[in-house]
């Protein structure tokens, strides 16, 4: 299964924790490009009364929180998890990538090179984050130093995923300027592909 589809630009976005990729998918909705996030979907799925039988089964939980702090702790329930999930939420990526209007599609997935789903995409965008402001954002979602570090381990190094990247977004201004330079891009993508 691939994400690409005919007539349809599809980009992957993707970047660490923090780093600003929801942001820059919301500014990719705003200047016209259609959008797909993976976070969502899971979100969805924690809801069909199937994913929540295998989630209470090995988690005790389907609170996404809960199933997020035990699953990132324990590395056999993490990958039972994206086993699980994985090849549900690209099966509904691609529905939706199909039946988007727009000839742009932008794809947020968190783990988008460590899932090889890179490979499905036409490029890929990585939003790299501001490190003198993730202390803030930490405090802002609740998130401890050591357990950002823990879901860090589960990723590449956003080094390795700028290598891999077909294009870099610095998110080190304020959300305006991410917003900018997001327009910019959604320009570019016209111009270069003719996607209008």
């Amino acid at each position: 299964m691939i994400l690409r589809a005919k007539d349809k630009l599809v980009v992957g976005l993707t970047g660490s924790i923090l780093s600003g990729k929801s942001t820059a998918l919301s500014y990719f909705t705003r200047y016209g490009a259609g959008t797909v996030s993976a976070d969502e979907l899971v979100r969805e799925l924690y809801q069909t009364p199937a994913v929540r039988k295998k989630l209470l089964a090995w988690f005790g939980s389907a609170e996404p929180a809960e199933v997020a702090r035990r699953v990132f702790a324990d590395e056999e329930g993490r990958r039972r998890l994206e086993a699980c999930l994985h090849p549900k939420v690209l099966a509904l990526a691609a529905k939706r990538v199909k039946s988007c209007a727009n000839t742009v599609v932008v794809v947020e997935v968190p783990l988008l090179f460590e899932a090889g789903w890179d490979k499905l995409t036409d490029l890929n965008v990585v939003v790299l984050g501001n490190r003198r402001t993730l202390a803030k954002r930490l405090r802002a979602r609740g998130i401890t130093c050591a357990e950002y570090k823990r879901r860090l381990e589960t990723q590449l190094p956003e080094k390795e995923k700028a290598l891999r990247a077909d294009i870099i977004l610095a998110n080190r201004g304020d959300k305006t300027d991410l917003g900018l330079k997001v327009k910019r891009l959604c320009r570019a993508f016209e111009y270069i592909y003719g996607a209008k």
